[in-house]
């Protein structure tokens, strides 16, 4: 399964709160390539802590085992080149 759509800051209607992988956008760059156990909580807390991203998709990976889900999260990582990720 790929990415979803690209959705708006504050559009959280259609993510499920289901682990997965999360890009966040500023403009068209992303800068921040993220994994977690819960996409939509993951996601209100980077909007109430971190002001330099407008958009995002995500990749549901319900089912995944966490192990691969980080590795998932490291490919992504190197695919992407985020500008806010620590190497």
């Amino acid at each position: 399964m790929g990415y979803s759509s690209r959705r708006e800051k504050g559009d959280y209607r259609w993510v499920p709160d289901t682990s997965g992988i999360y890009r966040l956008y500023h403009g068209d760059t992303i800068v921040y390539v993220g994994q977690t156990n819960n996409l939509s909580a993951r996601l209100l807390e980077h909007e109430s802590s971190k002001s330099y991203w407008g958009s995002f998709d995500y990749k549901s990976t319900r089912g995944t085992p966490t192990a691969e889900r980080k590795r998932m999260e490291r490919r992504a990582i190197g695919r992407n080149w985020p500008t806010r990720n620590k190497t």
